[in-house]
C-alpha cells in the first residue's frame, strides 16, 4: 500500500492481495482522519463480499472472480469505537456484465487505486434510527 494525503483528498494505491476496508481504516487512523468521503475507486478486485439488509441482518454473498471495479462511493465513519468503511460499488466481468451492491469485503487483484477526502468541518458519527445504525453528520465547531 502506498498513499499520499493533504488536508483536502487522501490518494491511496492498494497492491495485490490486499484488503480495501483494513487499508482504508489503516491509513485514516495513520492520518487522523475520522470522518471521510470516498471520491472514487479504479482497478481490479478478485473476491468481493457482498451485503444485502433485510432490516435486521445482512445476507451475504462472496465471490471469487476477477472484477474490474468501476465505481466506488461511500464514506468513513466511526462506528462505536471502530472505523466503519461503508462502501458501494459496481464492477464488471470479462464479459462487461456488472454486478455491485454493498461492499463488505474487498481484496485487490493487481493494482487498485481510491481517492476520498478527508471532512474537516463535519464529523460522520453512527446512531440507531430504529431500524440501523444511520450516519449523523455534526458541524465541528
Amino acid at each position: 500500500m502506498r498513499y499520499a494525503h493533504t488536508e483536502e483528498m487522501v490518494a491511496l494505491r492498494l497492491s495485490d492481495g490486499e484488503d480495501l476496508h483494513e487499508a482504508l481504516s489503516l491509513v485514516c487512523q495513520e492520518c487522523f482522519i475520522d470522518s471521510a468521503v470516498i471520491t472514487s475507486g479504479v482497478g481490479m478486485v478478485r473476491e468481493v463480499t457482498f451485503g444485502w439488509y433485510t432490516g435486521s441482518e445482512y445476507l451475504t454473498e462472496t465471490r471469487s472472480e476477477t472484477f474490474e471495479l468501476l465505481a466506488l462511493s461511500g464514506n468513513v465513519s466511526y462506528k462505536g469505537q471502530k472505523l466503519y468503511p461503508h462502501l458501494h460499488g459496481v464492477l464488471s466481468r470479462g464479459d462487461h456484465t456488472a454486478v455491485g451492491g454493498h461492499l463488505l469485503r474487498v481484496v485487490v487483484d493487481h493494482n487498485l487505486e481510491v481517492f476520498f477526502r478527508p471532512l474537516q468541518s463535519i464529523l460522520l458519527s453512527r446512531d440507531f434510527d430504529g431500524w440501523f445504525e444511520a450516519i449523523v453528520p455534526i458541524r465541528r465547531e
